[in-house]
């Protein structure tokens, strides 16, 4: 069932690219650099949050009506940043979703990719939790909806004295200082998202943490005209004697809230505590693709140049001493558990082309 999926899914999928290849050419294919774009994107919302956060203020009341004067006193910077930053929250879910689907499709998450994969998943936690404690920052009456939801969707467990939807019930509920740890908290997870982010490119020996410079720029233009054109409005003010309706959803982070109506706060934990689990899981469930033959070191041919240990993607080839009692210092070393059968050391090598000399190597 996984695999057919899978091989369903790659197929699509590399028509996809081939049909962007066709628009942008192999170079500038931005789906060539979904990391790097969500990586950008990052930079984007951490520029555009330092801007917003200066003219903010935290508090039940201030909160509002800071971000109401920055959009309506300054429509054209303050108003374009507070929308940007928002539309490039959206692009970041959008780039790591798109992302996660590309390595499972084809199949890079087993084996020594695992490590990548499973330091993956909790980045998704931290871009959603970071999110939502933004929308709760303006707090209006679509942050009192997600601070209902979420109150009722963690007092499904019974280790708080008091249910925490009461908090948001009647006036009084709320303080300023849950506001100021809710600021805390919303510059406090990107700063540990950055060292997940760290730790999850590192067996990769050269990550692209950024995409070409026409991609980022084309995607940070579209962005601002998307910002000129639909700029971010907050809802009304927070009315605790109300309850929240006419409201309009960001679908990227909220989807999972209309759920815990539909169905109860139980089921919603199954369904996100499941399948964060099967992420989990997945680089040992079965049925593995086919593994394409690992690269041989063919000593007879090696000099020891290093070409291919430089440009392994996967450090899977080092430089050790020459056990062939050949004049040279060097010959490459494979580790077979590190190697993706990528590739590309056989086009790093001088000696694997086809119109390689056959002359005594030098």
């Amino acid at each position: 069932m996984i695999r057919r999926f899978q091989l369903a899914g790659q197929r699509a999928w590399l028509r996809m690219e081939g049909a962007l290849n066709a628009v942008f050419g192999p170079a500038l294919n931005p789906f060539y650099f979904l990391g790097g774009i969500a990586y950008f994107l990052l930079w984007v919302l951490v520029a555009s949050g330092f801007y917003v956060y200066f003219f903010f203020d935290t508090g039940v009341v201030l909160g509002y009506q800071s971000l109401e004067d920055l959009t309506r006193k300054q429509p054209y910077l303050g108003g374009v940043l507070r929308s940007l930053h928002h539309y490039a929250a959206d692009g970041m879910v959008l780039a790591m979703t798109l992302h996660l689907l590309r390595e499972f499709f084809m199949d890079r998450y087993r084996n020594f990719r695992w490590f990548s994969w499973v330091t993956g998943v909790p980045l998704l936690w931290l871009v959603y939790a970071s999110g939502i404690g933004g929308y709760w920052q303006v707090w209006d009456r679509l942050a009192q909806f997600i601070a209902i939801g979420t109150a009722e969707w963690f007092d499904y467990f019974p280790i708080f004295g008091e249910p925490l939807v009461r908090n948001f019930l009647e006036d009084g509920g709320v303080s300023d200082r849950f506001f100021s740890l809710l600021a805390f908290a919303h510059i406090g997870i990107p700063l540990l998202l950055m060292v997940f982010l760290w730790v999850h490119t590192q067996r990769i020996t050269r990550a692209v943490a950024a995409p070409p410079a026409p991609v980022a720029l084309g995607i940070l233009l579209a962005l601002v005209a998307l910002s000129l054109i639909k700029p971010i409005l907050s809802h009304a003010a927070a009315d605790l004697g109300a309850v929240p309706n006419n409201l309009k959803f960001d679908w990227f982070y909220l989807a999972v809230y209309p759920l815990l109506y539909i169905w109860s706060p139980g089921a919603v934990w199954a369904l996100t505590g499941g399948f964060t689990l099967l992420l989990f899981l997945l680089p040992w469930l079965p049925p593995r693709m086919h593994q394409e033959p690992i690269v041989e070191v063919h000593l007879d041919n090696c000099n020891g140049c290093g070409n291919c240990v430089a440009d392994c993607p996967y450090a899977a080839l080092s430089l050790e001493p020459r056990t062939d009692g050949r004049r040279f210092v060097h010959e490459a070393v494979l580790r077979p558990d590190l190697c993706a059968s990528c590739g590309v050391c056989v086009g790093s090598c001088p000696y694997a082309m086809p119109f390689r000399s056959v002359g005594e190597l030098v």
